[in-house]
């Protein structure tokens, strides 16, 4: 049984890459604005009635932030079916509709296939 008032430590493990359009210099600062995804949880048990968990972060879009405040953006590594797939997420989030999200992507992807083959799009 977990002791309510033990105290767990929840880790952030960044893993993946970003492809940046040009070099960075060594001895400079930058600050980072990343979005990204969750892929999993690690919990380890400390034996002293405590827990770490370990959220393993894989970085989607990621923006460096020279001391200048210019911004460097990286090269977005999702394939083009996955950035589709998450706009169709963010529509269902929005609109609020009462149905399960793969009910609606399924709904979703079947009206834009039918837009191509009728050439509306």
């Amino acid at each position: 049984m977990l002791d309510k008032n033990a105290i767990n430590s929840h880790i952030l493990k960044l893993t993946g890459k970003a492809e940046i359009p040009e070099p960075l210099k060594i001895g400079f600062n930058y600050k980072t604005e990343i979005q990204g995804t969750c892929e999993g949880i690690n919990e380890e048990d400390n034996h002293d009635g405590t827990h770490n968990y370990y959220y393993k972060f894989e970085p989607v879009l990621v923006e460096l932030i020279k001391e200048t405040g210019e911004r460097i953006k990286a090269k977005d590594t999702r394939r083009k079916s996955q950035m589709l797939r998450s706009c169709i997420w963010k529509e269902w989030q929005e609109t609020q509709v009462n149905q399960e999200f793969e009910d609606y992507y399924d709904n979703r992807m079947t009206e834009i296939i039918r837009k191509i083959i009728e050439g509306e799009l």
